[in-house]
C-alpha cells in the first residue's frame, strides 16, 4: 500500500514538471516570436533644411506675384491719368470749337446740320439695333436744334445737331463693339451732351455698378455726358463733380424743350 502511494506521488511529479516545462517553453517561444517581429518603422521626417526650402520657393513665387500686381496697378493708374488728361484738353477744346461755331454760325450750316442729323437718325432706325429709348434720346436733341432754328439761333441749332448725331454714334458704336467682341474703350465725345438725372442717381468713381459711390445725385440734377464707356457715361456735375452713370438712368437736357 505504501509502495503504491509512493508511486502514485512520483507519477504526479512527473505530471506537474512536465506540464511547467511545456508552460515555460511555450512563453519562450511567445518572447522569441515577439523579439523577432520587426517593428513597423514610421516615415522619418523632411530634413530641416528641405522643409526651409520649400518655404523659402513658397515666398519668392508669392513676392513675385506681388510685384507683377503692383506693376500692373502702376500702370491702369497712369492710364487712367492719361486718359482724365486727354479728356480734359479735349473738353476744353471743345468749348473754343463751340464758341467759334456760334460766331460763325450761318443758316444754311444750321439747315445742313439738322438735315445730317435728320440722316442719322433715319439710318438708326433702320439698322439691326433696338434702342427706343436711346433713339427718342437723340430725337429730343435733333427737336431742339430744329426748334432753335425756327427762332433764329442758327449757333445752338448746330450745336443741338451735332450733341444728336454724336449719341446716334454712342448708340451705334457700342452695338457693333458688342456684336464684333472688341475690347471696349473709353470714348470723348466731340460736342458734350447736357443731361439731367431722371431719378436719385448714384454717381460712381469707376463704370461698374459694384464700383465705389461718389454722392447720390437727385432727381433733375443737370449733367454733362463728356465721354462714355459701353453703357456707362461720364459725366460733370454743376458743381464739377466728375464720375460715371448708366446712361438709361439720365435723359438728355434742351432748354428749347424743358421749359
Amino acid at each position: 500500500m505504501n509502495k503504491s502511494w509512493r508511486l502514485l506521488k512520483i507519477w504526479a511529479r512527473q505530471i506537474l514538471c512536465g506540464t511547467v516545462v511545456a508552460f515555460l517553453g511555450l512563453n519562450i517561444t511567445g518572447c522569441t516570436l515577439q523579439t523577432s517581429t520587426p517593428a513597423t518603422s514610421s516615415p522619418s521626417p523632411s530634413p530641416p533644411q528641405e522643409s526651409y526650402a520649400v518655404q523659402q520657393r513658397e515666398i519668392e513665387r508669392l513676392q513675385q506675384l506681388l510685384t507683377e500686381k503692383d506693376a500692373l496697378i502702376r500702370n491702369l493708374n497712369a492710364r487712367q491719368q492719361d486718359q482724365a488728361k486727354a479728356l480734359q484738353e479735349s473738353t476744353s477744346k471743345v468749348t473754343r470749337d463751340q464758341v467759334v461755331l456760334r460766331r460763325l454760325a450761318t443758316k444754311p450750316g444750321a439747315a445742313s446740320s439738322i438735315a445730317e442729323a435728320e440722316v442719322a437718325i433715319a439710318s438708326l432706325k433702320l439698322s439691326q439695333v433696338t434702342v427706343p429709348e436711346q433713339i427718342l434720346q437723340a430725337q429730343r436733341l435733333l427737336d431742339a436744334a430744329t426748334a432753335s432754328y425756327a427762332k433764329g439761333n442758327y449757333g445752338t441749332t448746330m450745336n443741338h445737331a451735332a450733341q444728336s448725331r454724336e449719341f446716334i454714334e454712342m448708340v451705334k458704336d457700342n452695338h457693333s463693339r458688342k456684336t464684333s467682341d472688341q475690347r471696349l474703350a473709353m470714348v470723348v465725345f466731340n460736342v458734350p451732351i447736357p443731361l439731367r438725372a431722371k431719378s436719385n442717381v448714384n454717381l460712381r468713381r469707376k463704370p461698374f455698378t459694384n464700383a465705389a459711390k461718389l454722392v447720390t445725385l437727385k432727381k433733375d440734377s443737370a449733367l454733362t455726358a463728356q465721354a462714355y464707356l459701353d453703357d456707362w457715361l461720364q459725366v460733370q456735375t454743376s458743381d464739377m463733380r466728375s464720375g460715371w452713370v448708366l446712361n438709361t438712368l439720365v435723359e438728355v437736357r434742351v432748354g428749347d424743350l424743358d421749359h
